[in-house]
């Protein structure tokens, strides 16, 4: 069992096979981008060291992203 993937299956409240299956390696930023597909769900970028930045439904992949290249975390 991968660990981030069971890490952000956890942070998301959805099962391990939907995190495997909803996640975008982000290579420039040593981190993975992993998101719920239900309705109102919400997302989390995992780093390789684990940091992490979670962020609700409204706010947009490319947002996200740039928030965490950014240094927020939460």
């Amino acid at each position: 069992m991968n660990e981030m993937v069971k890490k952000a299956a956890e942070a998301l409240h959805i099962s391990y096979e939907e995190a495997s299956k909803n996640q975008k390696r982000l290579e420039e930023l040593n981190a993975t981008y992993f998101w719920s597909s239900a309705m109102g769900g919400q997302a989390v970028i995992l780093s390789d060291s684990g940091e992490r930045l979670m962020a609700v439904s409204a706010v947009s992949p490319e947002k996200h992203i740039e928030a965490f290249r950014q240094g927020r975390r939460s």
